[in-house]
């Protein structure tokens, strides 16, 4: 009896070996142990700044309600309904910049690139015996600073955190303009205080628009708008409704419309605006001009100092010398840098694609994550434009294994081609599908590729219903239109023929 018992017993441990070996070397649901501190550095707009704190005027900057902006929209309809009338531009901007500039009161920096000193961040950190070999930390600091005195606070915490765990060496997971400053402490400081680095779709490389914007290349596009529409409806509870209907008023010319008028109002109040607010309020920030892309340099100095600021007798060198010395001692030697820090630690790069840039420059069809593009995420990486594929000449010279499944990504021309990682249709700040992924490439035992995890290739896709990240191994089929779809897209096609028609039939 006892024997029987036994061999059943063995029977079933032989089984189960079976099924959870194979499964435990595929999946590395149990995550990896952190034996060294992990700091995560955000990007962006993600620290709290605080104006007046400590005072019965204490409020926050940044960080404006929806209340607030529909007061902000309410109080220049007056100034809105002249201008309705007498199209007199300039008495419209004198009325709604004052309004403006209340608006955005102690976001603008100082002449010298430094924030307003009515303001600040709280720089959070946690209780020296708190800290442990395991433990997850966040780098809090101001993300409108220089990035050269934000990499010095990096150095100083990262020797806070390695003093109180006893450790010798930290990972780093950055994301956006969390990248710079992380490229920044390391071109400064050196890299041997660092293990490990993940660079989540950071901005080391730049934007494009932020390159035009600061270049003057300022213009609005109907299909822009559109393709826009389509990552800003996304999960809305009407968004294929949503998105047919703004499809259709693209067809028949509406947006168009719009958009001319928008241009015209660009236009108009460019003279007045772009001195008064916008460069005041973006090219003031060094953090901004480090996400210039180094071929937008030169046009963006010289618009930015030599256009808008003309006329100015207000002294801005010294934020001229900040922009200097982060070009000099960061974006000169970035790529140079990176491939330092790869001989001594492990790095990773996750890029993402399947959106448009923003709808406000010419190069709105680069693919990006909504924000970054992502041939510069992804260290050099070949990308199709958006809503095309790559052309199958360009294919037929390229290994395979670097393309796509949808023929839209090429990363054999990555910086590190194989420590790249894709994720289609996930937004650039939406990280928390990622997070178990770069835990388990952090702490690999030594430096993991695309090949080392079947859970996790080179190529994922993000499964929006279960809010996870999926191998992506095929093209998605075309979806079968429902019923509805199929109307709408009989209405389009309608409205497009009338279109056309009532097109060719007017004498200009």
């Amino acid at each position: 009896m006892k024997k029987s018992i036994l061999r059943k017993l063995i029977a079933v441990m032989l089984t189960l070996s079976l099924v959870a070996v194979p499964a435990f070397c595929l999946l590395p649901n149990a995550k990896p142990s952190r034996d060294v501190p992990e700091i995560s550095i955000h990007g962006f707009m993600n620290n709290t700044i605080y104006m007046n704190k400590g005072t019965d005027e204490e409020t926050t900057i940044w960080d404006w309600s929806t209340e607030e902006i529909m007061d902000l929209i309410k109080s220049a309809l007056p100034a809105l309904a002249k201008l309705s009338v007498t199209w007199d531009w300039d008495g419209f901007a004198d009325e709604v910049l004052p309004l403006v500039k209340e608006f955005f009161d102690g976001t603008v920096a100082q002449p010298d690139g430094s924030p307003d000193p009515r303001t600040e961040v709280v720089f959070n950190y946690p209780p020296a015996e708190s800290i442990t070999s395991s433990s997850y930390l966040t780098f809090s600091y101001d993300w409108r600073a220089d990035p050269v005195e934000i990499a010095a606070d990096l150095n100083d915490f990262i020797d806070y955190v390695l003093e109180a765990s006893g450790c010798d060496q930290v990972t780093i997971t950055a994301h956006s303009l969390g990248g710079i400053i992380t490229l920044s402490y390391i071109s400064i400081y050196g890299n041997k205080k660092v293990r490990g680095v993940c660079f989540n779709t950071t901005a080391i490389y730049g934007e494009t628009y932020t390159g035009e914007l600061l270049s003057g290349q300022m213009v609005l596009n109907a299909d822009a708008v559109q393709a826009y529409l389509e990552y800003a409806l996304e999960a809305n509870e009407y968004e294929k409704l949503l998105n047919g209907m703004v499809t259709m008023l693209n067809d028949v010319g509406l947006l168009d419309f719009v958009c001319q008028f928008g241009n015209l109002i660009l236009e108009k109040l460019s003279p007045k605006v772009l001195p008064e607010i916008v460069a005041p309020l973006f090219a003031g920030m060094p953090t901004i001009w480090a996400m210039v892309p180094d071929e937008y340099m030169d046009a963006s100095l010289d618009y930015v100092f030599n256009v808008i600021y003309k006329d100015s007798d207000v002294d801005r060198s010294g934020l001229i010398d900040r922009i200097d010395n982060y070009n000099t001692l960061v974006r000169e030697h970035k790529t140079e840098t990176l491939v330092e820090l790869n001989e001594t630690a492990d790095v990773y790069v996750i890029s993402r694609y399947g959106y448009s840039s923003i709808p406000i420059t010419p190069s709105y069809l680069n693919a990006s994550d909504s924000v970054i593009d992502t041939k510069y995420s992804s260290f050099g990486a070949t990308v199709a434009d958006y809503g095309t594929t790559l052309s199958d000449d360009y294919i037929a010279g390229k290994d395979a294994k670097y393309i796509s499944p949808d023929k839209v990504v090429d990363a054999s021309t990555c910086l590190f081609p194989d420590q790249t990682w894709f994720i289609k249709n996930l937004q650039h700040s939406k990280n928390g599908p990622l997070e178990d992924m770069m835990t388990v490439l952090l702490y690999s035992d030594g430096q993991a590729t695309v090949d080392t995890y079947p859970v996790y290739p080179q190529y994922m896709k993000y499964d929006r219903e279960n809010d996870v990240i999926v191998p992506y191994t095929e093209a998605e089929p075309e979806p079968a239109l429902n019923a509805f779809e199929k109307i709408l897209k009989m209405f389009r096609e309608l409205f497009l023929k009338i279109k056309n028609y009532v097109r060719s039939i007017l004498p200009f």
